[in-house]
């Protein structure tokens, strides 16, 4: 992802992967060694790491309420989507290749837990809501990839497949997943080009306004509903009966894109930092409950850095992770698709560090993959 200052929210889309081929996804995530042909990410399908050698074990909820307290076994959880974002503009260059990944959990009981922080003496530390978010980045010259990103240096490539091959044959990291689709950015469009389509539809508007939530009130507003005032309706004259302003200004805004996935825009900067909701490229919030304040959000815990927010992901990317899940499925895995959030803040080390400060110090559950934070803000 690169970020243009000019409009600096890149907004995500799911695009399916074609349907009969043998390798759907030869490009998504990290399955080519050739990084010049990385863009975006993906969602759902399995993890494809960047560093394929030192990976974590299976991503475990910290939250979930179901978790066998006797063998100290949590649910495992599901890629939701991975990022291909590189942070080399901040002075670290081991961050010129550098990936987030964000997993969900599916238990009904980990998405009512409360945000919390992680304590000083943790290794790692708990996301909220079923939701964890790990980082990895690798400087430009590495044993994984060839140095300019091309095919032609055959060295560092065979390398790079042996710890794949390695990987994907030696370790089951993942055993379930959600639907795989590539994820491809483009920039936000600006409000002021889709002011003209608005006049144009003004003579419609009478007709939108019969939809307006069936008259519902902001407390009886469900997730089907939001579900369909984004397929369907117009979502300004659908929100005129809601009366949280949060609300109709998340649903004013996307509709400049009803099919986004996700909203980036790597540590926006703002003036007051408990106002970081109202900045215009911040996190983009469904409601005004749960809404974190600054000091919610923990400093890293490797190198003291400030946490900001980078990306988010949105109500819409359920749809997606779920579009194809086999509805007859057997009872072991019932439950485990119950995913669902209203939108899902994700905040990284503005200093992008390397975490552990040596071989040694690589965690034994998450490799050489660090731990960031993410708010999971509940569903309408």
């Amino acid at each position: 992802l690169n970020l243009n200052m000019a409009n600096p929210v890149q907004l995500g889309f799911s695009i399916p992967v074609e349907d009969g081929d043998d390798d759907p996804s030869p490009y998504l995530g990290h399955e080519s060694p050739y990084w010049s042909n990385w863009d975006g990410g993906k969602v759902g399908g399995q993890p494809s790491y960047l560093n394929p050698r030192d990976v974590p074990n299976p991503i475990r909820c910290l939250e979930c309420d179901n978790q066998d307290e006797a063998s100290n076994s949590n649910s495992t959880m599901r890629l939701a989507c991975q990022l291909y974002c590189p942070a080399d503009d901040v002075g670290n260059e081991n961050a010129y290749h550098r990936s987030i990944y964000v997993f969900v959990c599916g238990c009904p009981q980990s998405k009512t837990s409360e945000p919390t922080s992680q304590g000083e003496a943790s290794q790692t530390e708990s996301a909220c809501g079923g939701v964890r978010v790990l980082r990895c980045q690798l400087p430009k010259r590495n044993e994984f990839y060839p140095y300019d990103g091309k095919e032609s240096e055959s060295e560092s490539s065979g390398v790079w497949e042996k710890h794949r091959t390695a990987f994907w044959e030696g370790n089951e990291r993942c055993q379930e997943a959600f639907c795989e689709s590539e994820l491809v950015v483009e920039e936000e469009p600006c409000e002021e080009d889709d002011e003209h389509d608005d006049d144009d539809n003004d003579t419609d508007k009478n007709d939108n306004i019969s939809f307006n939530l069936n008259g519902k009130s902001d407390a009886d507003l469900e997730q089907a509903d939001f579900n369909e005032i984004v397929r369907g309706a117009n979502a300004k004259t659908a929100a005129l009966n809601n009366d949280d302003e949060t609300t109709i200004d998340f649903l004013t805004r996307i509709e400049l894109a009803k099919d986004q996935v996700l909203r980036y825009s790597r540590w926006p900067e703002v003036t007051n930092v408990d106002d970081d909701e109202n900045v215009q490229n911040g996190p983009l919030w469904i409601s005004s409950a749960r809404v974190p304040t600054h000091t919610d959000i923990p400093t890293c815990i490797h190198c003291g850095s400030e946490r900001k927010f980078e990306f988010q992901l949105m109500p819409q990317m359920i749809h997606y992770l779920l579009g194809n899940e086999n509805k007859d499925a057997d009872d072991k895995h019932e439950g485990h698709n119950d995913i669902d959030w209203g939108t899902v803040a994700v905040y990284t080390c503005t200093s992008s560090c390397d975490g552990p400060k040596s071989d040694a110090n690589l965690s034994n559950t998450l490799g050489s993959y660090v731990e960031e934070f993410a708010w999971r803000q509940p569903p309408l």
